[in-house]
C-alpha cells in the first residue's frame, strides 16, 4: 500500500545533517562568548535548514523557493540596526517564526519517513537522532518567540538569551530539569510541559519502531 504522505524524500541521507546538528549542539551554548560565535551559530542554523530542506520531496521550483526563504530567515536573524533595538528584535522574531515553521516541516518529513521504513540501517538511526535534535531546536525557537512578547516569561540567571533558552530546551526535552531556568508565563509553561511529554514519548515510540524493524529483519 502506497503512503499518501509523499512530501518526504526517500533518497536523501542524514549524515551531513547529523554532523551539522552535533556541531550546532555543542556550539550554541558558546554564543555568550563573542558576536562572531553568535554569527557562526546563525550560519549553522541556516545550514540546518538547507540540509533539512533536502529531506523534503517537492518540485525543483518549490525547493528553490524554500531555500530562498531560508536565506531570508538567516539574513533577518543576523541583521542588526544600531539605531533601533526594537527593529532588530522584530527581524529576529520574523527569523524565529520562519525557522520554527521550517524545522516543524522537516521534523514531520523525517518522522514520516522513519515511520514508513521497512528495514533498519545506519541512515535510519541517524535520522532518528537528527529528529531528536530537531525537536529541541524547534522548541528553542518557540521559546524565543514567547520571550519576544514577554521578556520576563522565563526566570533565568544573567546571560545571553539564546544560549540560556537553547540549554533550557534540551534539559526540558530530556526531562532533566535542573531548575535554574523556569517558565513563568503561561504560554512558556504550556510549551515546557508539551516538550517534556514529547521528550518522554518520543524515545519509547522510536526505539520500539527500530526494535520491531530489527526483529523483522
Amino acid at each position: 500500500m502506497k503512503s499518501t504522505w509523499k512530501f518526504y524524500s526517500r533518497t536523501t541521507g542524514y549524515t551531513r545533517l547529523f554532523i551539522d546538528l552535533i556541531i550546532l549542539f555543542f556550539l550554541a551554548p558558546l554564543s555568550i562568548l563573542s558576536p562572531f560565535i553568535q554569527l557562526l551559530i546563525s550560519l549553522f542554523f541556516f545550514i540546518t535548514l538547507l540540509l533539512g530542506v533536502n529531506a523534503l520531496s517537492f518540485s525543483p521550483k518549490t525547493m528553490g523557493t524554500l531555500r530562498i526563504v531560508a536565506a531570508i530567515a538567516f539574513g533577518a536573524d543576523v541583521i542588526v540596526f544600531p539605531w533601533s533595538t526594537q527593529l532588530t528584535d522584530l527581524t529576529s522574531l520574523i527569523a524565529n517564526i520562519f525557522q520554527a515553521i521550517f524545522v516543524f516541516v522537516i521534523i514531520m518529513a523525517i518522522g514520516f519517513r522513519i515511520t514508513h521504513e521497512e528495514r533498519v540501517n545506519a541512515d535510519v538511526i541517524r535520522g532518528g537522532i537528527c529528529l531528536y535534535f530537531l525537536l529541541g531546536i524547534f522548541w528553542f525557537f518557540l521559546y524565543q518567540i514567547v520571550d519576544f512578547f514577554d521578556p520576563v516569561a522565563f526566570s533565568m540567571p544573567e546571560g545571553t538569551i539564546r544560549a540560556n533558552l537553547f540549554y533550557f530546551s534540551f534539559t526540558t526535552l530530556t526531562t532533566v530539569g535542573y531548575g535554574d531556568i523556569s517558565p513563568i508565563n503561561i504560554f512558556a509553561m504550556t510549551l515546557a510541559n508539551a516538550e517534556a511529554l514529547v521528550g518522554q514519548i518520543y524515545p519509547a515510540i522510536v526505539i520500539a519502531k527500530l526494535v520491531s524493524l530489527y526483529e523483522s529483519d
